[in-house]
């Protein structure tokens, strides 16, 4: 800013004309003045108040799930129906100086809970210990002639058994924030799984040619992760040493069923015990507005599995020992350069070594998934005002497979970006990306590959890919915006004599949000995506020969919008109101003149809460649920003898009333 040179000498001769008087001002309206009101400045959030903080809550609820276990996967209740009882708890602890303290815990009396507690000071040590337990479930009408409950599994009648899941966990954790740059740190949980898993078979011994379930008890198996590290903060830049290890252990080594006269007949493997081990060496710098970060690590991977326990199986040793080897090292530069250009430039190299046994069975060697692979970028941004900004850049990754029918695949993409957003209420984006992968020869001779000329695995086969992308934003008022988004890809595989020929995704999300008033508001949105591939399934150049050939085309709906109302009534009350509807279908059309049936999936959701606030501290909510859900899989269809009601067709709702205390 310039100033003229009168004014800066009109400021001048003020300046020293009320150094000249100081009690001029002392004069002005003395006899009207009055004491400030001093009370009113304070800040409250800076005042330090000792003791705890936080809400509880303590509710009562009833669940009803229709007989269908898998509305639990939302509303995780102890029975199909009846009374439930749920404790929560948020509360934080503020001490003398750093001292602090926080104790959570979330749904305590339902199946899905959690508790976690933290103590310690902000600037020294702090340690933390949780407990969660947490279900999955898929159905609880599925039927077998084996029983999970024994061992090994003897057949008998068909009777129904459940498919669940429930991981316990135990955590804890250590770090410390000395008056150094050092920074060590230190994590461990442990986890038990308890589980009845299934298999689905085209025909289970004993019980003829019709398809079964055969269920799988896991009841032994833990793993336990531990993370330790240090940390060093230097002005400017920062390294990391950290290591991660993992170690699985289970009591169960094969599963045996079959008849009661030999109920080791049949057998299946379970998971052997593996560990693994991680070692990281990371760090950033920072200059002149630029930084490099980057990474190194080591890890090892082992498995040991007893061999004897499968006498069906020809071994040529007790045990077998796996082992995977890696390192990988990347790094990443940004650098900015003027407000306008800021160009980025990154690279990753892995390397994959597999040792594992390979004669373990015999007459069979076990093939090698050695892998190394490669990866570089480079990007660019450039501000062409203050509403236009462009992206473009190009990346190159390079695989190499030993044991795989290709041994090298190269893919190159470039892309552009751009986005303007201008001081308006539009708002605007887009992105196109253009990819190409191809390789090294195909192997179907003895040295390797599949001994098939013409089959090509997708993720191995020579592809080219297009994308566009885009998205549209607009604030219409000052309450209510706007945002669509749209896709589109195409996968084009070139040699398609057998395997896919062509893939798509394409699809749009819409969302709308309105602010009707200080006190009411809602949401809109919706999703619509088709994903559709094609395959052959023979070779195309064989003579006179109709290749049989199928497109599989998948449909994906979701709708659904919100209300929350504050002040509702005229009172302290607050209502919510959320509503979702979820459909998809799959469709399967052979060349043949065949269509598979379609797999259909449909599902209403409706969730609501009302709360009302009694005093400043006391607060009632009363909390409600209801999911419809409907699916139809062709291949359970019609074999309800054997496999049991595996699609599923319930209305489930929950409802419960909680009171809050805050202190």
């Amino acid at each position: 800013m310039k100033y003229s040179t009168l004014w800066l000498s009109l400021l001048a001769v003020c300046s020293a004309q009320a150094a000249e008087e100081p009690l001029a001002i002392r004069d002005y309206a003395l006899q009207q003045s009055k004491p400030a009101k001093t009370e009113r400045w304070s800040c409250k959030s800076c005042e330090r108040d000792e003791g705890w903080f936080g809400e509880v809550g303590l509710g009562a609820g009833y669940a009803n799930d229709d007989g269908a276990t898998r509305f639990r996967n939302w509303v995780p209740s102890q029975q199909d129906s009846g009374m439930l009882g749920i404790f929560n708890a948020d509360l934080q602890y503020r001490g003398e100086g750093s001292r602090y303290g926080s104790l959570e815990v979330k749904n305590l009396g339902m199946e899905r809970f959690s508790l976690a507690t933290e103590q310690g000071h902000y600037d020294g040590m702090r340690a933390r210990l949780g407990y969660s337990e947490s279900p999955f479930y898929w159905n609880s009408h599925g039927r077998s002639v084996y029983q999970p409950g024994e061992s090994p599994l003897t057949q008998g009648s068909l009777a129904e058994f459940d498919k669940e899941v429930v991981r316990k966990k135990l955590t804890a954790g250590l770090a410390y924030t000395p008056k150094s740059p050092w920074r060590p740190y230190a994590d461990f949980s442990h986890e038990k799984k308890e589980a009845t898993l299934a298999y689905y078979q085209s025909s289970v011994p004993g019980i003829g040619s019709g398809p079964g379930l055969l269920p799988k008890p896991v009841d032994g198996s833990s793993t336990t992760l531990v993370k330790s590290g240090v940390s060093y903060l230097g002005e400017g830049w920062l390294v990391d040493l950290a290591y991660n290890g993992s170690l699985y252990r289970t009591d169960d080594t094969a599963l045996y069923y079959g008849s009661v006269a030999d109920p080791y007949a049949n057998e299946r493997a379970y998971e052997p015990d593996n560990n693994f081990h991680q070692l990281s060496l990371s760090g950033q710098y920072n200059w002149d507005r630029q930084s490099l970060t980057g990474r190194v690590l080591t890890s090892q991977a082992t498995s040991n599995g007893n061999l004897t326990a499968f006498r069906n199986a020809p071994i040529s040793q007790d045990d077998f020992h796996g082992e995977v080897s890696t390192l990988q090292a990347d790094a990443k530069w940004v650098g900015r350069f003027g407000r306008d250009l800021t160009l980025r430039a990154g690279g990753e190299y892995r390397d994959r070594k597999d040792k594992s046994d390979e004669y373990a069975v015999v007459g069979k060697q076990r093939g090698k998934s050695d892998r190394t692979r490669s990866k570089a970028d480079l990007a660019a941004d450039y501000r062409l005002s203050r509403s236009v900004k462009l992206t473009t850049g190009y990346q190159y990754k390079a695989d190499q497979r030993e044991q795989a029918d290709r041994q090298d695949t190269d893919e190159h993409t470039l892309f552009l970006k751009g986005r303007y957003r201008p001081a308006g209420a539009l708002q605007l984006g887009g992105k196109l990306a253009w990819s190409t992968r191809d390789g090294s020869d195909w192997r179907h001779d003895s040295a390797g590959g599949n001994g098939s000329p013409t089959l090509r695995q997708f993720y191995l086969a020579d592809r080219d890919r297009v994308e566009l992308r885009g998205d549209l934003g607009y604030q219409f008022s000052e309450g209510m915006d706007a945002r669509l988004e749209g896709w589109w890809a195409k996968d084009d595989y070139k040699e398609p004599d057998i395997g896919r020929s062509e893939g798509k995704d394409y699809g749009i999300d819409l969302t709308l949000n309105q602010q009707f008033d200080d006190n009411l508001s809602g949401h809109l949105f919706s999703n619509l995506q088709w994903i559709t591939s094609s395959q052959n399934h023979a070779y195309t150049g064989a003579p006179d020969w109709d290749p049989y050939s199928t497109a599989v085309r998948d449909e994906i709906t979701t709708l659904g919008l919100g209300l929350t109302q504050k002040k509702a009534f005229d009172r302290d009350l607050e209502l919510g109101l959320d509503y979702s509807f979820a459909y998809g279908r799959g469709k399967t059309d052979a060349s043949k003149g065949y269509d598979y049936p379609d797999l259909t999936s449909k599902q209403h959701r409706l969730e609501g809460y009302a709360l009302y606030q009694l005093t400043k501290q006391h607060s009632l909510r009363w909390d409600v649920r209801y999911e419809y859900f409907q699916d139809v899989d062709y291949l359970y269809t019609g074999e309800e003898r054997n496999l049991g009601n595996l699609n599923q067709d319930y209305n489930g709702y929950f409802t419960a009333v909680s009171w809050l205390y805050k202190f």
